[in-house]
Protein backbone atom coordinates (compact mmCIF):
# COMPACT_ATOMS: atom_id res chain seq x y z
CA UNK A 1 0.00 0.00 0.00
CA UNK A 2 2.92 2.06 0.61
CA UNK A 3 4.29 1.36 -2.51
CA UNK A 4 0.92 2.22 -4.53
CA UNK A 5 0.53 5.45 -2.47
CA UNK A 6 3.60 6.43 -3.63
CA UNK A 7 3.10 5.57 -7.25
CA UNK A 8 -0.29 7.26 -7.03
CA UNK A 9 1.33 10.80 -5.95
CA UNK A 10 4.13 10.63 -8.29
CA UNK A 11 2.05 9.70 -11.26
CA UNK A 12 -0.46 12.28 -10.05
CA UNK A 13 2.45 15.14 -10.49
CA UNK A 14 3.71 13.70 -13.74
CA UNK A 15 -0.32 13.98 -14.56
CA UNK A 16 -1.22 17.21 -14.14
CA UNK A 17 2.11 18.32 -16.51
CA UNK A 18 1.12 15.69 -18.95
CA UNK A 19 -2.35 16.36 -19.76
CA UNK A 20 -1.88 20.11 -20.06
CA UNK A 21 0.88 19.43 -22.51
CA UNK A 22 -0.78 16.72 -24.94
CA UNK A 23 -3.99 18.78 -24.70
CA UNK A 24 -2.10 22.23 -25.30
CA UNK A 25 -0.21 20.36 -28.37
CA UNK A 26 -3.56 18.65 -29.59
CA UNK A 27 -5.10 21.76 -30.25
CA UNK A 28 -2.23 22.33 -32.81
CA UNK A 29 -4.01 19.65 -35.10
CA UNK A 30 -6.93 22.10 -36.75
CA UNK A 31 -3.82 24.19 -37.74
CA UNK A 32 -1.55 21.24 -38.97
CA UNK A 33 -3.87 19.82 -40.90
CA UNK A 34 -5.23 23.17 -42.92
CA UNK A 35 -1.92 24.64 -43.15
CA UNK A 36 0.37 22.08 -43.77
CA UNK A 37 0.44 20.03 -47.22
CA UNK A 38 -0.41 15.72 -46.27
CA UNK A 39 3.20 15.27 -48.80
CA UNK A 40 4.89 18.09 -46.25
CA UNK A 41 3.83 16.86 -42.82
CA UNK A 42 4.90 13.35 -44.26
CA UNK A 43 8.04 14.51 -44.89
CA UNK A 44 8.45 15.95 -41.64
CA UNK A 45 7.27 12.90 -39.77
CA UNK A 46 9.99 11.13 -42.38
CA UNK A 47 12.85 13.45 -41.01
CA UNK A 48 12.16 13.15 -37.30
CA UNK A 49 12.06 8.78 -37.78
CA UNK A 50 15.53 9.13 -38.76
CA UNK A 51 16.51 11.46 -36.62
CA UNK A 52 15.20 9.31 -33.73
CA UNK A 53 17.30 6.53 -35.39
CA UNK A 54 20.59 8.22 -35.55
CA UNK A 55 20.37 8.88 -31.83
CA UNK A 56 19.18 5.79 -30.94
CA UNK A 57 22.34 4.53 -32.39
CA UNK A 58 24.22 7.07 -31.04
CA UNK A 59 23.09 8.36 -27.55
CA UNK A 60 23.32 4.39 -26.15
CA UNK A 61 19.72 6.29 -23.79
CA UNK A 62 22.72 6.77 -21.62
CA UNK A 63 19.92 9.47 -19.63
CA UNK A 64 18.26 5.90 -18.48
CA UNK A 65 22.12 4.39 -17.76
CA UNK A 66 22.64 7.42 -15.70
CA UNK A 67 19.28 7.86 -13.70
CA UNK A 68 20.33 3.72 -13.06
CA UNK A 69 23.04 4.41 -11.56
CA UNK A 70 22.46 7.43 -9.83
CA UNK A 71 20.22 5.98 -7.65
CA UNK A 72 23.27 3.97 -5.87
CA UNK A 73 24.71 7.31 -5.38
CA UNK A 74 24.09 9.46 -1.96
CA UNK A 75 25.17 13.28 -1.90
CA UNK A 76 28.24 14.11 -3.19
CA UNK A 77 29.23 10.68 -4.36
CA UNK A 78 26.09 11.13 -7.38
CA UNK A 79 28.52 13.31 -9.16
CA UNK A 80 30.14 10.45 -10.16
CA UNK A 81 27.54 8.78 -12.57
CA UNK A 82 26.39 12.10 -13.99
CA UNK A 83 29.45 13.57 -15.01
CA UNK A 84 30.65 9.82 -16.36
CA UNK A 85 27.85 9.68 -17.96
CA UNK A 86 27.88 13.42 -19.28
CA UNK A 87 31.71 12.54 -20.96
CA UNK A 88 29.42 9.44 -22.69
CA UNK A 89 26.78 11.98 -24.23
CA UNK A 90 29.42 14.71 -24.91
CA UNK A 91 31.03 11.79 -26.98
CA UNK A 92 28.00 10.75 -28.32
CA UNK A 93 27.18 14.07 -29.26
CA UNK A 94 30.55 14.48 -31.65
CA UNK A 95 30.13 11.29 -33.71
CA UNK A 96 25.90 12.34 -34.44
CA UNK A 97 27.39 16.02 -36.22
CA UNK A 98 30.10 13.93 -38.00
CA UNK A 99 27.55 11.56 -39.11
CA UNK A 100 24.92 13.96 -40.10
CA UNK A 101 26.93 16.60 -41.98
CA UNK A 102 28.51 13.43 -43.82
CA UNK A 103 25.47 12.45 -44.25
CA UNK A 104 24.38 15.83 -46.08
CA UNK A 105 27.80 15.64 -48.05
CA UNK A 106 26.40 12.99 -49.82
CA UNK A 107 22.68 13.63 -49.89
CA UNK A 108 20.75 16.53 -50.72
CA UNK A 109 18.96 16.86 -47.19
CA UNK A 110 16.57 19.67 -47.11
CA UNK A 111 17.12 21.69 -44.17
CA UNK A 112 19.95 19.72 -42.34
CA UNK A 113 20.78 22.42 -40.03
CA UNK A 114 17.14 22.72 -38.52
CA UNK A 115 17.16 18.44 -38.41
CA UNK A 116 20.84 19.06 -36.86
CA UNK A 117 19.99 21.05 -34.37
CA UNK A 118 16.53 19.39 -33.89
CA UNK A 119 18.09 16.16 -32.94
CA UNK A 120 20.61 17.88 -30.65
CA UNK A 121 18.23 19.90 -28.74
CA UNK A 122 15.84 16.68 -28.35
CA UNK A 123 18.85 14.71 -26.28
CA UNK A 124 19.89 17.69 -24.34
CA UNK A 125 16.26 18.25 -23.27
CA UNK A 126 15.85 14.60 -22.46
CA UNK A 127 19.31 14.03 -20.74
CA UNK A 128 18.16 17.11 -18.41
CA UNK A 129 14.96 15.93 -17.76
CA UNK A 130 16.53 12.88 -16.17
CA UNK A 131 18.97 14.72 -14.21
CA UNK A 132 15.56 16.20 -12.75
CA UNK A 133 13.68 13.23 -12.13
CA UNK A 134 16.94 11.86 -10.37
CA UNK A 135 16.82 14.76 -8.12
CA UNK A 136 12.95 14.31 -7.47
CA UNK A 137 12.60 17.78 -8.95
CA UNK A 138 9.27 16.54 -10.29
CA UNK A 139 7.58 19.79 -10.14
CA UNK A 140 10.11 21.19 -12.08
CA UNK A 141 10.20 18.65 -14.36
CA UNK A 142 6.29 18.78 -15.12
CA UNK A 143 6.23 23.05 -14.98
CA UNK A 144 9.08 23.14 -17.68
CA UNK A 145 7.29 20.92 -19.86
CA UNK A 146 3.71 23.16 -19.67
CA UNK A 147 5.89 26.44 -20.63
CA UNK A 148 7.95 24.73 -23.12
CA UNK A 149 4.81 23.23 -24.92
CA UNK A 150 3.22 26.91 -24.45
CA UNK A 151 6.00 28.41 -26.25
CA UNK A 152 5.95 25.58 -28.94
CA UNK A 153 2.70 26.25 -29.95
CA UNK A 154 2.86 30.00 -30.06
CA UNK A 155 5.81 29.48 -32.09
CA UNK A 156 3.58 27.33 -34.35
CA UNK A 157 1.02 29.66 -34.21
CA UNK A 158 3.21 32.11 -35.10
CA UNK A 159 5.46 30.89 -38.18
CA UNK A 160 2.91 28.42 -39.78
CA UNK A 161 -0.58 31.02 -39.27
CA UNK A 162 0.70 34.52 -39.59
CA UNK A 163 4.12 34.41 -41.34
CA UNK A 164 2.83 31.02 -43.76
CA UNK A 165 5.91 29.22 -43.31
CA UNK A 166 6.14 25.13 -44.51
CA UNK A 167 7.00 22.39 -42.00
CA UNK A 168 10.59 24.03 -41.51
CA UNK A 169 8.40 26.22 -38.58
CA UNK A 170 7.97 22.52 -36.89
CA UNK A 171 11.53 22.22 -36.88
CA UNK A 172 12.01 25.65 -35.47
CA UNK A 173 9.35 25.76 -32.98
CA UNK A 174 10.25 22.14 -31.34
CA UNK A 175 13.98 23.60 -31.47
CA UNK A 176 12.57 27.10 -28.88
CA UNK A 177 10.63 24.78 -26.60
CA UNK A 178 13.42 22.49 -26.02
CA UNK A 179 15.85 25.46 -25.20
CA UNK A 180 12.73 26.68 -22.59
CA UNK A 181 12.85 23.68 -21.42
CA UNK A 182 17.01 23.20 -21.05
CA UNK A 183 16.80 26.65 -19.49
CA UNK A 184 14.52 26.43 -16.82
CA UNK A 185 15.68 22.64 -15.69
CA UNK A 186 19.09 23.78 -15.63
CA UNK A 187 18.30 26.54 -13.25
CA UNK A 188 16.21 24.64 -11.29
CA UNK A 189 18.52 21.70 -10.77
CA UNK A 190 21.86 24.03 -10.61
CA UNK A 191 22.80 21.72 -13.59
CA UNK A 192 26.97 23.31 -13.31
CA UNK A 193 27.30 22.24 -9.92
CA UNK A 194 26.20 18.73 -11.07
CA UNK A 195 29.16 17.98 -13.03
CA UNK A 196 33.01 17.82 -11.67
CA UNK A 197 35.78 16.59 -13.61
CA UNK A 198 37.30 15.51 -10.39
CA UNK A 199 34.03 13.15 -9.87
CA UNK A 200 34.59 11.13 -13.26
CA UNK A 201 35.45 7.70 -12.19
CA UNK A 202 37.21 5.25 -15.18
CA UNK A 203 35.64 2.63 -13.93
CA UNK A 204 32.37 3.75 -13.33
CA UNK A 205 32.33 4.79 -17.29
CA UNK A 206 33.17 1.39 -18.52
CA UNK A 207 30.40 0.16 -16.36
CA UNK A 208 28.19 2.56 -17.28
CA UNK A 209 29.09 2.22 -21.25
CA UNK A 210 28.40 -1.89 -21.04
CA UNK A 211 25.45 -0.92 -18.94
CA UNK A 212 23.82 1.41 -21.93
CA UNK A 213 25.21 -0.57 -24.90
CA UNK A 214 22.70 -3.27 -24.83
CA UNK A 215 20.11 -0.46 -24.56
CA UNK A 216 21.68 1.62 -27.31
CA UNK A 217 20.68 -1.81 -29.04
CA UNK A 218 17.39 -1.92 -27.69
CA UNK A 219 17.00 1.01 -29.25
CA UNK A 220 17.60 0.90 -33.01
CA UNK A 221 16.05 -2.52 -33.01
CA UNK A 222 12.95 -0.67 -31.19
CA UNK A 223 12.98 2.11 -33.78
CA UNK A 224 12.62 -1.01 -36.57
CA UNK A 225 9.90 -1.96 -34.70
CA UNK A 226 7.89 1.19 -34.92
CA UNK A 227 9.24 4.03 -36.40
CA UNK A 228 10.61 2.13 -39.29
CA UNK A 229 6.70 1.68 -41.10
CA UNK A 230 6.56 5.31 -41.58
CA UNK A 231 9.61 5.21 -43.98
CA UNK A 232 8.55 1.59 -45.49
CA UNK A 233 4.82 3.73 -46.37
CA UNK A 234 6.79 6.74 -48.02
CA UNK A 235 9.09 3.94 -49.89
CA UNK A 236 6.35 1.80 -51.16
CA UNK A 237 3.11 4.25 -51.04
CA UNK A 238 3.85 7.85 -50.72
CA UNK A 239 4.62 10.46 -48.25
CA UNK A 240 0.97 11.71 -48.46
CA UNK A 241 -0.02 8.80 -47.08
CA UNK A 242 2.26 8.78 -44.68
CA UNK A 243 0.97 12.28 -43.51
CA UNK A 244 -2.24 10.62 -42.90
CA UNK A 245 -0.14 7.98 -40.55
CA UNK A 246 1.17 10.59 -38.68
CA UNK A 247 -2.29 11.87 -38.01
CA UNK A 248 -3.57 8.80 -36.96
CA UNK A 249 -0.14 8.68 -34.70
CA UNK A 250 -1.46 11.78 -33.13
CA UNK A 251 -4.25 10.36 -31.69
CA UNK A 252 -2.04 8.16 -30.00
CA UNK A 253 -0.67 11.04 -27.95
CA UNK A 254 -4.17 10.96 -25.30
CA UNK A 255 -2.39 7.27 -24.46
CA UNK A 256 0.73 8.51 -23.72
CA UNK A 257 -1.44 11.25 -21.79
CA UNK A 258 -1.00 8.46 -19.16
CA UNK A 259 1.45 5.97 -19.81
CA UNK A 260 4.33 8.73 -19.91
CA UNK A 261 3.18 9.77 -16.04
CA UNK A 262 3.28 6.17 -15.05
CA UNK A 263 6.30 4.99 -16.77
CA UNK A 264 8.06 7.84 -15.49
CA UNK A 265 6.57 7.45 -11.64
CA UNK A 266 7.36 3.47 -12.45
CA UNK A 267 11.01 3.83 -13.67
CA UNK A 268 11.73 5.68 -10.10
CA UNK A 269 10.04 3.35 -7.90
CA UNK A 270 11.25 0.21 -9.39
CA UNK A 271 15.03 1.95 -9.91
CA UNK A 272 14.50 3.15 -6.25
CA UNK A 273 13.48 -0.72 -4.85
CA UNK A 274 16.31 -2.71 -7.09
CA UNK A 275 19.11 -0.07 -4.91
CA UNK A 276 17.54 -1.17 -2.06
CA UNK A 277 17.82 -4.55 -2.75
CA UNK A 278 14.33 -4.96 -1.82
CA UNK A 279 12.72 -8.56 -1.88
CA UNK A 280 9.18 -10.47 -3.45
CA UNK A 281 9.86 -9.18 -6.73
CA UNK A 282 7.29 -11.98 -8.37
CA UNK A 283 4.50 -10.66 -6.55
CA UNK A 284 5.31 -6.60 -6.72
CA UNK A 285 5.86 -6.79 -10.30
CA UNK A 286 2.79 -9.05 -11.07
CA UNK A 287 0.84 -6.63 -9.40
CA UNK A 288 1.96 -3.20 -11.11
CA UNK A 289 2.29 -5.33 -14.65
CA UNK A 290 -1.32 -6.08 -14.26
CA UNK A 291 -2.93 -3.41 -13.35
CA UNK A 292 -1.08 -1.21 -16.11
CA UNK A 293 -2.58 -3.44 -18.38
CA UNK A 294 -5.94 -3.21 -17.52
CA UNK A 295 -5.47 0.62 -17.18
CA UNK A 296 -4.49 0.70 -20.56
CA UNK A 297 -6.92 -1.09 -21.81
CA UNK A 298 -9.64 0.45 -20.09
CA UNK A 299 -8.34 3.40 -21.09
CA UNK A 300 -8.83 2.56 -25.07
CA UNK A 301 -12.57 1.38 -24.70
CA UNK A 302 -13.43 5.07 -22.90
CA UNK A 303 -10.81 6.93 -25.99
CA UNK A 304 -11.77 5.12 -29.64
CA UNK A 305 -15.14 6.35 -29.33
CA UNK A 306 -14.35 10.04 -28.12
CA UNK A 307 -12.13 10.29 -31.27
CA UNK A 308 -14.60 9.46 -33.23
CA UNK A 309 -16.59 12.40 -31.92
CA UNK A 310 -13.67 14.61 -32.04
CA UNK A 311 -12.04 13.56 -35.32
CA UNK A 312 -14.04 15.81 -37.68
CA UNK A 313 -14.31 19.26 -35.66
CA UNK A 314 -9.96 18.57 -35.32
CA UNK A 315 -8.87 17.21 -38.78
CA UNK A 316 -9.47 19.62 -42.02
CA UNK A 317 -11.31 17.03 -44.32
CA UNK A 318 -8.19 16.94 -47.00
CA UNK A 319 -7.42 14.33 -43.84
CA UNK A 320 -10.59 12.24 -43.37
CA UNK A 321 -9.03 9.47 -44.53
CA UNK A 322 -6.70 8.94 -41.37
CA UNK A 323 -10.06 8.23 -39.06
CA UNK A 324 -10.38 4.90 -39.73
CA UNK A 325 -6.44 4.13 -39.04
CA UNK A 326 -6.98 5.30 -35.70
CA UNK A 327 -8.48 1.93 -33.76
CA UNK A 328 -5.52 0.13 -34.86
CA UNK A 329 -2.84 2.26 -34.69
CA UNK A 330 -4.60 2.60 -30.84
CA UNK A 331 -4.60 -1.16 -30.28
CA UNK A 332 -0.76 -1.47 -31.81
CA UNK A 333 0.26 1.53 -29.50
CA UNK A 334 -1.31 -0.73 -26.33
CA UNK A 335 0.69 -3.28 -26.99
CA UNK A 336 3.97 -1.35 -27.59
CA UNK A 337 3.25 0.58 -23.86
CA UNK A 338 3.11 -2.76 -22.49
CA UNK A 339 6.38 -3.99 -24.10
CA UNK A 340 7.79 -0.46 -22.40
CA UNK A 341 6.57 -1.36 -18.82
CA UNK A 342 8.35 -4.79 -19.61
CA UNK A 343 11.20 -3.12 -20.68
CA UNK A 344 11.31 -1.24 -17.42
CA UNK A 345 10.90 -4.12 -15.40
CA UNK A 346 14.09 -5.76 -17.27
CA UNK A 347 16.28 -2.73 -16.79
CA UNK A 348 15.67 -2.13 -13.05
CA UNK A 349 16.82 -5.86 -12.49
CA UNK A 350 19.61 -4.81 -14.60
CA UNK A 351 18.69 -7.86 -17.18
CA UNK A 352 19.01 -5.25 -20.62
CA UNK A 353 20.73 -8.33 -22.29
CA UNK A 354 17.48 -9.59 -22.73
CA UNK A 355 15.61 -6.71 -24.33
CA UNK A 356 17.92 -6.55 -27.40
CA UNK A 357 17.02 -9.95 -28.60
CA UNK A 358 13.25 -9.77 -27.83
CA UNK A 359 13.06 -6.05 -29.50
CA UNK A 360 14.95 -8.17 -32.56
CA UNK A 361 12.57 -10.48 -32.61
CA UNK A 362 9.66 -7.98 -32.99
CA UNK A 363 11.13 -5.49 -35.32
CA UNK A 364 12.01 -8.77 -37.99
CA UNK A 365 8.20 -10.00 -37.70
CA UNK A 366 7.25 -5.70 -38.10
CA UNK A 367 9.49 -5.62 -41.48
CA UNK A 368 8.84 -8.25 -43.03
CA UNK A 369 4.56 -8.08 -41.94
CA UNK A 370 4.65 -4.14 -42.98
CA UNK A 371 6.37 -5.41 -46.71
CA UNK A 372 3.93 -7.87 -47.31
CA UNK A 373 0.22 -5.87 -45.95
CA UNK A 374 1.27 -2.56 -47.15
CA UNK A 375 0.31 -3.62 -51.01
CA UNK A 376 -2.32 -5.31 -50.01
CA UNK A 377 -4.26 -3.38 -47.44
CA UNK A 378 -2.78 0.43 -47.86
CA UNK A 379 -1.54 2.26 -44.58
CA UNK A 380 -3.58 -0.04 -42.36
CA UNK A 381 -1.29 -2.52 -42.83
CA UNK A 382 1.56 -0.51 -40.92
CA UNK A 383 -0.81 -0.55 -38.08
CA UNK A 384 -1.63 -4.33 -38.23
CA UNK A 385 2.27 -4.92 -38.83
CA UNK A 386 3.60 -3.02 -35.56
CA UNK A 387 0.66 -4.54 -33.52
CA UNK A 388 2.29 -8.18 -34.66
CA UNK A 389 6.07 -6.91 -34.29
CA UNK A 390 4.43 -5.89 -30.18
CA UNK A 391 2.70 -9.03 -29.50
CA UNK A 392 5.78 -11.52 -30.54
CA UNK A 393 8.05 -9.14 -28.34
CA UNK A 394 5.55 -8.82 -25.36
CA UNK A 395 4.83 -12.82 -25.41
CA UNK A 396 8.94 -13.59 -25.05
CA UNK A 397 9.66 -10.63 -22.83
CA UNK A 398 6.46 -12.66 -20.73
CA UNK A 399 8.11 -15.62 -20.86
CA UNK A 400 11.49 -14.83 -19.54
CA UNK A 401 10.16 -12.73 -17.07
CA UNK A 402 7.50 -15.40 -15.41
CA UNK A 403 10.85 -17.70 -15.54
CA UNK A 404 13.46 -15.12 -13.66
CA UNK A 405 10.85 -13.41 -11.31
CA UNK A 406 8.19 -15.69 -11.58
CA UNK A 407 5.89 -12.68 -13.08
CA UNK A 408 2.34 -13.82 -14.35
CA UNK A 409 -0.22 -12.24 -17.29
CA UNK A 410 -4.26 -12.02 -16.12
CA UNK A 411 -4.58 -13.79 -19.74
CA UNK A 412 -8.45 -14.16 -18.73
CA UNK A 413 -8.80 -10.34 -18.60
CA UNK A 414 -7.10 -9.75 -22.00
CA UNK A 415 -9.19 -12.53 -23.41
CA UNK A 416 -13.04 -10.85 -22.22
CA UNK A 417 -11.51 -7.38 -23.24
CA UNK A 418 -10.24 -8.17 -26.76
CA UNK A 419 -14.19 -9.13 -27.34
CA UNK A 420 -15.53 -6.01 -25.84
CA UNK A 421 -12.42 -4.26 -28.12
CA UNK A 422 -14.44 -5.66 -31.30
CA UNK A 423 -17.80 -4.06 -30.58
CA UNK A 424 -16.14 -0.64 -29.57
CA UNK A 425 -13.96 -0.67 -33.02
CA UNK A 426 -17.45 -1.36 -34.87
CA UNK A 427 -19.06 1.61 -32.99
CA UNK A 428 -16.20 3.72 -33.82
CA UNK A 429 -16.36 2.80 -37.82
CA UNK A 430 -20.52 2.72 -37.77
CA UNK A 431 -22.29 3.88 -35.22
CA UNK A 432 -23.14 7.91 -35.28
CA UNK A 433 -21.95 10.72 -32.67
CA UNK A 434 -24.66 9.86 -29.91
CA UNK A 435 -23.84 6.37 -30.33
CA UNK A 436 -20.21 7.26 -29.20
CA UNK A 437 -20.91 9.53 -26.67
CA UNK A 438 -23.17 6.56 -24.77
CA UNK A 439 -20.20 3.91 -25.82
CA UNK A 440 -17.95 6.53 -24.06
CA UNK A 441 -19.25 6.65 -20.63
CA UNK A 442 -20.36 2.53 -20.96
CA UNK A 443 -16.47 2.18 -20.72
CA UNK A 444 -16.18 4.68 -18.28
CA UNK A 445 -18.58 2.14 -16.28
CA UNK A 446 -16.66 -0.51 -16.95
CA UNK A 447 -13.60 0.64 -15.97
CA UNK A 448 -14.90 1.58 -12.10
CA UNK A 449 -16.14 -1.87 -12.20
CA UNK A 450 -12.60 -2.93 -13.02
CA UNK A 451 -11.08 -0.94 -10.39
CA UNK A 452 -13.09 -1.22 -7.63
CA UNK A 453 -10.50 -2.95 -5.44
CA UNK A 454 -7.76 -0.25 -5.99
CA UNK A 455 -10.02 2.79 -5.74
CA UNK A 456 -11.18 1.72 -2.35
CA UNK A 457 -7.55 0.91 -0.75
CA UNK A 458 -7.33 4.63 -2.49
CA UNK A 459 -9.91 6.21 -1.15
CA UNK A 460 -9.42 4.54 2.81
CA UNK A 461 -5.20 5.83 2.69
CA UNK A 462 -6.33 9.26 1.55
CA UNK A 463 -9.15 9.15 4.58
CA UNK A 464 -6.65 8.07 7.00
CA UNK A 465 -4.33 10.54 6.16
Amino acid sequence: MKNLWKFVKTSGIYFIGTVLHKLITFFLLPIYTKYIDKADLGTYDLATAYINFLCSILFLDIWSGIMRFAFEYEGEERKKPITSGIAIFTGSTVLYTIVLFGAGCIFDIKYLPLIYLYGIMMNIQTLVGYLARTYGKNALYTTSGLVSSFVTVVCNILFIVYFRMDYSALFISACIGYLVNIVVLGWGIKLPKLISVSAFDKDLFKRMLIFSLPLCMNSVAYWFLTSYNRVAISNVLSVSENGLYSIAGRFSSFITLFTTCFNMAWQEMSYSREAQKQTNQGEFYTTALNSYIKFLCMGLLMLIPAISVIFPIMINESYADAKQLVPYYLLATIVSCISSFFGNIFTAIKKNNVLFYTTVAGSVVNVVSVHLLLPIVGVQGASIALFLGFMVNNTIRAYLLKKEIQVSIDLKFIVAWAIVYIGVSYIYLHANAIINVLTVFVGGLLTLFVFRKELKEILGTIKNR
